[in-house]
């Protein structure tokens, strides 16, 4: 394909919102101006920044040989009313996804709030972009949407959508750091305390926040090193070049970079945490904490939560959430439940064979993650694939 395919007002383009031309772009940066300018006027997540994805891109998704497919939809004026950020991957039949892979939790839509997008016009785009380009999808697969976000209902969230395998947890934020502090009881505040002295007897504790240069070089390196340890992930992530992506966004200041925050016991970093930032939030992409008893014990991963938390709190950041999948830390520390859901659309027959197929693989997968014993045999058996 071309860096820039065009569909015009001049084929009879009718859908429910004001959208008179198509473009699909297959090269990340010839969407970058409707991109940007998107993203100034609507509310989306950190995963959704055109600093991230382009990054992902660059590491993860080349690896992956995935092949950009934006779709933007515009206006009589020619200006941008929707951006859908979407890549194709080729697995015998073609496949359009949200850029950004299992390394987004939340995926969404990039829609200008006065420009009246539903689902029917946004279902109605993605057809016509499939027709539009030579070699366009089979089948729309588009995973880890959030029914609502931030008080917005997600039009493409489909009605014939089924839930994910898991849920997204998130907090809002308070003012104050006291404020956050009584959301937790006393025996709680209690309990961090003590597990924060036994561990500072082993070493001098330092917190550290938001870390630039070489040092955050060296926090990207203990994060993978171990969460591979954890779950046995050392092959797939130099694989997939995770650490690629990290180096790239952790010097970025603006939306879609890659804040590092970490627990130092004397030189040693016993806990981790990466988040993508934009606007006042917060999205937790990964963490890590050593694996070592004497350390795990006094729990160093909940110890930087909590310290992440009111660092957030005291730059009046509003929102931070934790992504998707079950975990009782989660439950812990969050007020809200953000239901996500996967819908797929076949665009062709092939597409349409292999839909109900996919369908049926993703509530089983549902119900798996939703079963603990289940659970721990699917990631098993996950890592052993990957190798």
């Amino acid at each position: 394909m071309r860096g820039k395919e065009h569909y015009g007002e001049q084929h009879g383009l009718a859908t429910g919102a004001a959208v008179r031309s198509i473009d699909v772009f297959t090269e990340m940066d010839a969407a970058r101006a409707d991109w940007l300018a998107l993203s100034d006027a609507t509310g989306v997540s950190p995963y959704q920044s055109f600093a991230f994805l382009s990054a992902w891109r660059d590491t993860i998704g080349r690896a992956g040989n995935v092949e950009p497919f934006i779709i933007v939809a515009r206006d009589a004026d020619g200006a941008p009313t929707a951006l859908l950020p979407l890549c194709v991957i080729d697995r015998s039949i073609r496949i359009a996804l949200f850029l950004g892979g299992r390394e987004s939790n939340f995926n969404l839509p990039l829609l200008r709030p006065d420009a009246g997008h539903d689902s029917e016009s946004l279902r109605d785009l993605l057809v016509q972009a499939a027709r539009l380009t030579p070699a366009g999808p089979d089948l729309y697969y588009l995973r880890n949407q959030p029914l609502r976000f931030e008080g917005v209902d997600n039009p493409l969230a489909f009605r014939n959508a089924h839930p994910s395998a898991s849920f997204g947890y998130g907090a809002t934020l308070p003012a104050k750091a006291d404020a956050l502090a009584a959301r937790f009881s006393k025996e709680t505040r209690k309990k961090l305390r003590r597990k924060e002295q036994r561990l500072a007897e082993l070493g001098a504790l330092t917190y550290e926040h938001r870390v630039k240069g070489a040092h955050g070089a060296e926090i990207v390196d203990a994060l993978l090193r171990q969460k591979a340890a954890r779950f046995d992930l050392g092959g797939e992530f130099a694989r997939l070049n995770v650490s690629g992506l990290l180096n790239q966004l952790r010097e970025r200041a603006e939306d879609g970079g890659v804040e590092l925050h970490a627990l130092r016991m004397g030189e040693r970093i016993v806990a981790t945490y990466a988040g993508v930032v934009r606007g006042g939030r917060f999205s937790a992409m990964l963490n890590s904490f050593e694996q070592d008893d004497r350390f795990a014990r006094c729990s160093p991963g909940e110890l930087l939560l909590h310290a992440l938390m009111r660092d957030l709190v005291a730059r009046g950041m509003t929102h931070f959430d934790l992504g998707a999948g079950e975990a009782r830390y989660k439950s812990r520390v969050c007020d809200e439940t953000i239901a996500l859901c996967d819908a797929t659309l076949p665009v062709s027959a092939r597409g349409a064979v292999v839909a109900p197929l996919l369908s049926a693989y993703l509530r089983l997968k549902r119900r798996v993650k939703q079963t603990p014993a289940l659970a721990k045999a699917y990631y098993r058996l996950r890592s052993a694939i990957a190798g």
